[in-house]
């Protein structure tokens, strides 16, 4: 019931957050789906996401410079409120979110492989499209079940750097066009559809919060995984960024059929060449893939907390030879291949991805709320309440807030029907397990040991007294 106590440094939680925020894929995949609402706008809201995440992760290691968690943001969740109901529903709409996003990046790798074969004539059969997209499913599963510090350290945290070089190098070529400032802006576009699409672009770019489930695993974790997240915005926040205008500016069609191409970035390097083609398809579908692999980790490891506080079945605590949670891990795989093979049968390949999306935006962003209007009141809890602590936290939050009210206000009936099922499984988990245990009762100590949050809170308010 152990994870690997201690075993990874910065240049690991740096992968994990760089996993998520995955910023190659996140051009292919949930910029993309930006798209389809705002059009070429998507460069507005992806800086509007860029600085809403530089809030959110401020908000968020205003945490995680005090308080190591040992499964991911609920811990927070419940260090501020302390109420098991509001920690266990915000355990499972994350560890959900992340399960959903992992549908949309597998949906993401089939469609990008479609469309690049498209190009040369070549289509897929039912059978190859359920290869791809089992495959897409089948191997962040299984190689998150190696030991974290080879996952994070070898296979994740270089690929994810050489992504963000390629989207730089893009922009900087895009500037041989000149500047459009006109991008900047929201033109047109309804507030809803704005809202949509920087909730979108939010689920990546704050991906970055995804190293707040290696507590347990980072030496020194208030210190790694708080420098693990601001190094990760920085690089790859301000990448996708950058990666967003390019798409946007290298486009040869009218600005108005943007939000037509289902995949812009691979049309874009195919008119550059078939070998640009290759390495933009190759590197997107390993950013994916990498992406994946990040959030798995991340659910798993709420999923394996909550059984050692009692919240989830026993099972759910075993722990491979690599001490990975390895039952959990393929229970969140088995839910991302559930939404994925559902979503597309019902919906189509196309309604499922922009529905999917949307829904995973509506889940991650619902968690942060939470959180983040909690700030100031576990700041007060730990008596350090100061104004930035409370300031800086309610204006990322509002913002959060105004992207979910805004999203859910037009919903189509596919989200509803998707949205409530999510929900009545929620419920159920909590009447029949997640009432009785102690959900967010468990943190991690400088020393990597996992203690209540009744006795680390303790000891901090202490230690501030003192000081």
């Amino acid at each position: 019931m152990r994870l690997s106590k201690g075993s990874i440094s910065l240049k690991e939680a740096y992968g994990q957050a760089m996993a998520v925020t995955a910023p190659l894929g996140s051009v292919v995949s949930t910029s993309t789906a930006a798209i389809l609402y705002a059009g070429y706008s998507v460069v507005f809201t992806t800086l509007l996401a860029l600085l809403g995440s530089a809030l959110w992760i401020y908000t968020l290691t205003r945490y995680t410079s005090k308080l190591a968690s040992a499964g991911g943001f609920y811990t927070y969740g419940y260090s501020a409120w302390r109420s098991k109901k509001i920690s266990f529903f915000e355990a499972l709409i994350e560890a959900f979110a992340y399960s959903f996003l992992n549908a949309v990046n597998a949906i993401t790798a089939y469609l990008i492989i479609s469309i690049s074969l498209g190009i040369f004539g070549i289509s897929l059969t039912p059978i190859e499209e359920g290869i791809i997209i089992f495959l897409a499913i089948l191997y962040p599963t299984i190689i998150s079940l190696s030991h974290i510090k080879f996952v994070l350290g070898k296979i994740v945290s270089i690929s994810a750097t050489a992504e963000a070089a390629l989207l730089i190098a893009m922009f900087a070529f895009s500037l041989t066009k000149g500047f459009h400032f006109n991008y900047l802006t929201p033109g047109n576009v309804p507030a809803h559809d704005l809202a949509t699409a920087f909730v979108l672009s939010m689920v990546s770019i704050s991906g970055a919060g995804a190293a707040t489930y290696l507590g347990e695993e980072a030496k020194n974790p208030t210190k790694t995984v708080t420098l693990g997240m601001w190094l990760s915005l920085l690089i790859g926040g301000t990448a996708m960024f950058l990666g967003t205008y390019a798409l946007v500016a290298l486009w040869n069609g009218p600005l108005s059929a943007l939000s037509n191409s289902p995949q812009p970035l691979i049309y874009e390097m195919y008119s550059f060449g078939v070998l640009p083609l290759l390495i933009a398809l190759i590197m997107s579908i390993n950013s994916l893939f990498a992406s994946n692999i990040g959030t798995t980790l991340g659910a798993a490891r709420i999923i394996f907390n909550l059984s050692r506080e009692k919240s989830a079945p026993v099972i759910f605590s075993k722990v491979n030879k690599s001490h990975e949670p390895v039952i959990a891990t393929i229970f969140v795989g088995s839910i991302t291949g559930l939404v994925t093979v559902l979503s597309v049968i019902f919906l189509g390949i196309n309604t499922a991805f922009a529905d999917i999306s949307a829904i995973t935006g509506i889940l991650w962003l619902s968690g942060r709320i939470i959180d983040g209007f909690g700030v100031p009141v576990f700041y007060y809890r730990i008596g350090q309440l100061g104004l930035f602590n409370a300031i800086i936290p309610l204006i990322a939050t509002g913002l959060n807030l105004w992207g979910v009210t805004e999203t859910i206000s037009v919903p189509d009936i596919a989200s509803i029907v998707i949205l409530t099922s999510t929900m009545v499984v929620l419920v159920g988990w909590y009447l029949l397990k997640g009432r009785k245990g102690n959900p967010g009762s468990l943190v991690v100590d400088d020393n990597n040991e996992v203690i209540s949050i009744d006795e680390y809170l303790k000891k901090l308010k202490e230690k501030s007294v003192t000081t």
